[in-house]
């Protein structure tokens, strides 16, 4: 038997050991993922908002300076042992250490250790803290799901778990924490643990404890920090005529594996472009490839350097809240998807630590704002500019991450109920065009990984 049938034998010692774990690990979880999201925002949004807004000619050079010489810092960092595995997104790694602790032998079906899982925690939490809080251009949701796996990993080993089932528990739950943290969205948060981990297979005994691990940070959020959801947009009736249906799934069409493949070129072509810097000069020489694309668009078309730079939040928002500036031009749009994917390419191929689903949702929202743009002007009728970023959210993270059923999950909580058949449908249109597509080498898009497949890590 797999470690998943054996548990169906636990005893329920077992589970309620296991349960203390989990509540144990989350509340940890939340409390690490809480205090790096408030040290990126601090700094990023501080110097962000201050090249934005200062009306001197010097501030654009002050965010030259501060992003080349964290990028000159995490080179240094990254030359160092143990150091190199925080850089870059941090997913494939987590995801690494989750399916190689699968042990083949039924008469010992103990977890194994190696690395040391809380020190590589605490690194990737310093990596993405010098590279997110530079302003560099990133998310904070693939940092975390090393973050979360790695302390839940630490956990399993400090109470002595003696299973393989209990481990990989631990390991998932931390994940949901982690992401629930940033996204307060719980059931999202649950199911994209379970789906970026496990592909097209879902365990529902997994799914349990990564629902409890997501409630109690959601929990913790709101008794502690407020409700703030991640996004906020106007409310839109429950009914959709047979037009909007229909471009909805154009805009799925339109949108999600050209956003993939896009992200797959650039991501390509900066890592190229980036490793002709020796190994120390890496991440300067990245950070200076992004403050030239954020800085050049600033003084060319007066882009204000929170929509290419920083976690993204931003240039959503403002879509969101009906911004009638700049984002309602077409051609204003489209710069920044490209300003975006560069900037993000520079920063994460450079050994930047930081994440690529909120940059996949900016792509996908500023792209389907533009899409309903040009609907408009081809067509004539009045299209909701809201609703085509909603639905441009959902596929792009559908198509760069593979998570169907979280990103329509993501939508019902944070958006709310009356976007969901839009979402649905996109979502279900973006998965099968972009089935073979994976950003992540580790992630199992067609079957779940059960055995060994690289040397043991701290899993």
């Amino acid at each position: 038997m797999d470690e998943e049938q054996r548990a169906l034998h636990d005893s329920w010692d077992t589970i309620a050991r296991t349960v203390a774990r989990v509540a144990l690990n989350s509340v940890f979880i939340w409390g690490v993922c809480s205090l790096l999201r408030y040290g990126v925002h601090a700094t990023s949004d501080g110097l962000l908002a201050f090249v934005a807004e200062a009306d001197v000619w010097w501030a654009p050079l002050v965010l030259v300076s501060v992003l080349v010489a964290g990028g000159l810092l995490r080179g240094l960092l990254n030359r160092r042992s143990g150091w190199s595995e925080v850089a870059s997104d941090g997913v494939d790694v987590a995801l690494n250490n989750y399916h190689i602790t699968y042990k083949d032998t039924a008469d010992d079906p103990r977890p194994r250790y190696s690395l040391p899982a809380f020190r590589l925690a605490f690194r990737k939490a310093a990596a993405t803290l010098l590279t997110l809080g530079t302003g560099a251009s990133g998310g904070l949701e693939g940092p975390v799901v090393l973050v979360g796996e790695s302390l839940g990993a630490g956990l399993a080993r400090v109470t002595r778990a003696r299973s393989e089932h209990t481990l990989r528990t631990c390991q998932l739950a931390g994940i949901a924490a982690a992401v629930g943290t940033l996204l307060n969205a719980p059931f999202a948060s649950a199911l994209f643990a379970l789906e970026v981990v496990y592909g097209n297979r879902i365990v529902y005994r997994k799914l349990a404890y990564c629902l409890f691990a997501a409630i109690i940070a959601y929990a913790l959020n709101n008794r502690f920090l407020g409700f703030h959801p991640i996004f906020v947009a106007p409310p839109h009736g429950h009914t959709y005529t047979l037009a909007e249906y229909g471009l909805t799934a154009l805009v799925a069409v339109a949108i999600s594996a050209p956003v993939a493949l896009a992200f797959g070129l650039t991501m390509k072509h900066t890592g190229q472009l980036v490793k002709r810097a020796s190994p120390v000069l890496r991440g300067a020489a990245g950070a200076l490839f992004t403050a030239v694309v954020a800085v050049g668009l600033f003084y060319a078309v007066g882009m204000d350097p929170r929509h290419v730079l920083g976690m993204g939040e931003y240039t959503v928002s403002r879509l969101l809240s009906g911004d009638a500036g700049p984002l309602s031009q077409g051609w204003f749009l489209m710069l920044i998807v490209v300003g975006k994917l560069l900037t993000t390419g520079f920063t994460i191929q450079s050994g930047g630590s930081a994440g690529m689903l909120i940059p996949s949702m900016v792509l996908g929202g500023v792209s389907g704002a533009t899409t309903a743009q040009v609907l408009a002007a081809a067509t004539g009728l009045e299209l909701s500019v809201h609703l085509f970023v909603v639905v441009g959210i959902a596929s792009a993270l559908v198509a760069v991450v593979g998570v169907p059923l979280a990103a329509i999950a993501l939508v019902l909580e944070v958006f709310g109920s009356e976007y969901g058949p839009p979402a649905v449908l996109a979502c279900g249109v973006t998965y099968v065009l972009t089935l073979r597509l994976s950003i992540y080498n580790e992630q199992p898009r067609q079957e779940a990984h059960v055995g060994p497949s690289a040397p043991p890590s701290h899993g």
